[in-house]
């Protein structure tokens, strides 16, 4: 049972587009296995200034937040980057709870 990821986009200096959202959205269903049975909201802010692209990801689940921020010259390559350093926090904050020994 996975719970529900509330997501708000912000995009600056560009235009909004089904195909990021959807290939955000399509990214973020890599982190759905710490998600059990918890609530988590998303706020996904995307930014271009000039030729660099930045995605800004940031993540809050029950009292834990998370954020990965990626800039590379393409938004796509940005977005994965971004999913792949939350995907590394929540893995690493996953083996810390559960090695710990009371």
């Amino acid at each position: 049972m996975t719970a529900e990821l509330e997501t708000t986009f912000t995009f600056r200096n560009l235009d909004s587009t089904e195909a990021l959202r959807d290939h955000t959205m399509e990214k973020l269903e890599k982190i759905q296995k710490y998600l059990v049975r918890q609530t988590a909201s998303a706020h996904i802010i995307f930014k271009v200034e000039g030729p660099r692209h930045t995605a800004e990801i940031a993540l809050n689940i029950k009292g834990h937040r998370y954020f990965g921020e990626e800039t590379s010259n393409d938004m796509y390559a940005s977005i994965d980057s971004a999913v792949h350093r939350l995907e590394a926090q929540m893995s690493r904050d996953k083996d810390r709870i559960t090695g710990h020994k009371a």
